[in-house]
């Protein structure tokens, strides 16, 4: 629900474990107490007898405020493939998710911008299934 006078934005959607998935949001308004609003979240699950699931992360890319900079993990280890992506801003709300997106090389990237100002560190989570 976002509008220009206010709105929720994502700061993280990514594994917690083997068995959770953590979302995480902000919201802002020109009007009113500030974060009012709500945030559903939808994760779907499969049982397994063992986790199958590997993780690949991105190193930390800074954004800076009024700017915008995506982090990039490394490809699947060999034998797997990527299903699943996901990112964090280390806890910030200063900015706003814009692309989460698997590349050709089997990358996932994640794109941020600083809209509110500057964000430590933007960090890409690409989540790993076997191949066969």
């Amino acid at each position: 629900n976002f509008r220009g006078d206010g709105g929720n934005y994502v700061t993280e959607s990514r594994a917690a474990g083997p068995r959770a998935w953590t979302v995480t949001g902000s919201a802002f308004t020109s009007y009113g107490p500030p974060g009012q609003g709500e945030l559903t979240a939808i994760a779907y699950c499969a049982r397994m007898k063992r986790a199958r699931l590997t993780e690949v992360v991105s190193s930390p890319v800074p954004v800076g405020g009024q700017g915008s900079a995506s982090a990039t993990t490394a490809a699947c280890p060999a034998g797997n493939r990527l299903v699943a992506g996901g990112f964090s801003t280390d806890g910030s709300s200063n900015g706003f998710f814009y692309d989460g997106r698997f590349n050709s090389d089997g990358t996932w990237s994640a794109s941020e911008y600083g809209f509110f100002g500057p964000i430590g560190g933007l960090t890409a989570y690409g989540y790993c299934w076997p191949s066969r």
